[in-house]
């Protein structure tokens, strides 16, 4: 039969004279022995039964099994009935057959109990039929008490006691146990006041393991902490790295940290109020360190705030001691003011402070088309910054690299600044995209980009432009008077193009000197209402250089161009066309207008080539088209003018107005407006 579990208050002995066990209870609430055993023991078991028990130890305790009798039927690998003992999914043994007490006791029962605070699960199966009758098995569980100290890895860092249940850990004298019952902390946490002496715990001799002390030196209003270190200097420390070490802690100040065997040099804390910080690792033999702490008259010391200057220039100064503080070059107050006065108090900090800021001189306002080189660049003092244009038909007129300064400003290497000469992306002018040399009236027809700054107007009646930059044309004053609204076509050879770039003027500035029927002057400018976007097929002539007062064409051939006429039908072209003309001096034909010396001729005689009707206000460039260049770019030297009442008469030539008497006027009027 089964015995019942012993649940009791009092110390009870039970004997059973088959086995001579005695059972002692001491625990008022958990079950510390008991029995097990297979149905029907000793008589028999049935077929066909499948019972399972389970026992748990309490905390601090394991439960032990002894199997006291087994008699099963025996099968291979114990398939047909079978005991199996397990702790949780660790299978223990699984056993069957007759199996006497005696070997029960040497091979079987000393693996059969739980880990601390663990279960076994004890599983009993009987197949379907039973030729012999079998006794079954009988077994003893009781719980023990594990000796933590000794059989597991407790880490207690001083000492371990084991106790029924449980064990717990304690330190030497000195320390104290830390929060989790088991590391051993030196006790060395202070306030002190004063003048003294300040060892490491365990002084004399090596110091304690396992150090966090924090003291805390003050001394009275007034003074200052003096610290010396005196004697041996011994904190542990490996490959020039700390592994123990003090520390000192004022407000605003650390020194430190401190190890290894140099002593460290005296301290002047400045400070009322100063932490000593040592710490230790568990294990070393080190001797440690002597700091003596005392009160001296406070001073300040000759930093009143970082990056700056004070006069008169002193290492320290006495209470009530008053400096002239300013900023280092590249830093700036924080109200804008040159220095400031400040004055040493008996706390040994100075009042007023102020902050030296670090110079920035921002992002500069850029103008249009110029870009930084660099996203979000460094702005501060001494740092650099570029500029560039992004479009290769444009070019960088100024400086292109700049540095910040002290006063905020940025300046290139010249010495001009950002904000007062501001660099320019200025059209690149006087290329074009396709060379040509054959020779308007007599003329050959152009191909898109050969010509690229000649502009069109069609209405109220047909002239030409040259385009100067991205806002400006230049053309003949009698093409555009009297007419302040005009639109213009670029960026096409065809007339009848469909998609030519179209421009709408903004303002047209007739030269004042300009008066009817006289072409003196016949010079206008047209500012476009936006920015003309620039390609190879549109892009900007260069003007002359500058005023020679001589040969307009400096005696080199030029090349004239138009959609005028090319017969002497006066029959509009309706393809842009050009010529090869040079500069005749003298008289072009007779006639009754004056011609003065804003004008020249031109034309070519022996090949018939001349401007005509729907021509007046084209361009005439040297060098002649074909052989212009970066180093020798195309230049605006006339604007077709006026000529004889019959186009192509080989004896006859026609008027241009003379670009360069006009510079100062053009680049004025571009400036105003």
């Amino acid at each position: 039969m089964q015995a019942d579990i012993v649940r009791s208050t009092m110390l009870m002995f039970s004997l059973s004279l088959s086995v001579g066990v005695v059972l002692v209870s001491v625990c008022r609430c958990l079950p510390l022995a008991g029995w097990i055993q297979s149905p029907g023991y000793p008589q028999g078991y049935d077929s066909d039964l499948h019972k399972t028990w389970r026992r748990c130890a309490p905390p601090g305790y394991i439960l032990s099994l002894t199997l006291l009798h087994l008699d099963l039927e025996n099968s291979y690998e114990c398939e047909n009935d079978a005991l199996k003992i397990s702790e949780d999914q660790n299978l223990l043994a699984t056993l069957c057959g007759t199996v006497t007490p005696e070997e029960l006791q040497a091979s079987v029962n000393p693996s059969l109990h739980s880990s601390s605070g663990g279960c076994l699960s004890l599983t009993f199966q009987s197949d379907y039929s039973n030729p012999e009758r079998h006794a079954g098995f009988k077994a003893f569980y009781t719980t023990k008490d594990v000796d933590e100290c000794w059989e597991n890895d407790v880490s207690c860092s001083h000492f371990c006691h084991n106790y029924i249940g449980g064990y717990s850990c304690s330190c030497k004298p000195g320390y104290y146990l830390d929060e989790d019952q088991h590391e051993c902390r030196a006790n060395c946490t202070e306030d002190r006041h004063g003048a003294g002496v300040l060892t490491p715990p365990g002084s004399p001799g090596p110091y304690f393991e396992n150090a966090d002390c924090v003291v805390n030196l003050s001394v009275d209003e007034g003074n200052q902490l003096e610290l010396i270190f005196t004697g041996v200097f011994d904190v542990e420390s490996r490959d020039g790295k700390c592994i123990d070490f003090v520390e000192i802690k004022t407000d605003t100040v650390t020194f430190g940290p401190f190890c290894g065997t140099d002593r460290p040099s005296e301290i002047l804390t400045s400070a009322q109020h100063v932490q000593v910080i040592f710490h230790s690792d568990p294990e070393g033999t080190n001797q440690g360190f002597s700091l003596v702490y005392k009160p001296k008259g406070m001073e300040c010391s000759g930093k009143v705030t970082p990056h700056s200057l004070v006069f008169p220039v002193k290492d320290w100064y006495a209470v009530g001691e008053s400096v002239t503080v300013r900023c280092v070059t590249g830093y700036t107050l924080s109200d804008l003011a040159e220095t400031f006065t400040s004055t040493c108090q008996l706390n040994g900090k100075w009042s007023p402070i102020q902050t030296c800021e670090l110079v920035d001189c921002g992002i500069p306002e850029l103008p249009d088309l110029l870009v930084l080189t660099e996203k979000d660049p460094d702005t501060s003092y001494q740092q650099k910054i570029s500029v560039k244009c992004p479009e290769v038909f444009y070019k960088l007129d100024g400086n292109e690299h700049f540095t910040c300064d002290a006063a905020g400003e940025w300046v290139a290497q010249n010495g001009q600044t950002f904000s007062q000469h501001p660099p320019q992306c200025v059209p690149v002018c006087g290329l074009s995209k396709e060379s040509a040399t054959e020779r308007i009236f007599g003329g050959k027809d152009a191909t898109l980009g050969q010509i690229p700054w000649q502009l069109l107007v069609k209405e109220p009646q047909r002239g030409g432009a040259s385009l100067i930059n991205d806002r400006w044309a230049v053309t003949a004053a009698h093409v555009v008077e009297n007419h302040p609204l005009l639109f213009f076509l670029g960026g096409m050879i065809d007339a009848r193009d469909k998609n030519p770039v179209r421009m709408q003027t903004e303002k047209i500035i007739i030269h004042p000197g300009y008066k009817q029927p006289n072409f003196d002057n016949d010079i206008a400018l047209v500012k476009m209402s936006s920015r003309v976007p620039l390609s190879e097929k549109i892009r900007p002539v260069c003007l002359p250089e500058m005023k020679t007062n001589g040969s307009a064409m400096e005696d080199i051939p030029g090349t004239v161009s138009g959609f005028g006429a090319t017969s002497e039908k006066k029959m509009r072209s309706q393809y842009l066309q050009y010529g090869q003309v040079r500069e005749y001096s003298g008289t072009c034909f007779e006639t009754h207008l004056k011609v003065t010396d804003n004008m020249f001729c031109a034309g070519d005689v022996e090949k018939g080539v001349d401007s005509c009707k729907g021509d007046s206000g084209g361009p005439l460039i040297i060098p002649m088209l074909g052989f212009g260049s970066p180093d020798t770019p195309y230049r605006l030297t006339g604007i077709v003018s006026w000529g004889p009442s019959t186009c192509g008469d080989t004896t006859y030539r026609g008027y241009y107005t003379k670009v360069e008497n006009y510079l100062d006027w053009i680049r004025e009027t571009l400036e105003k407006n």
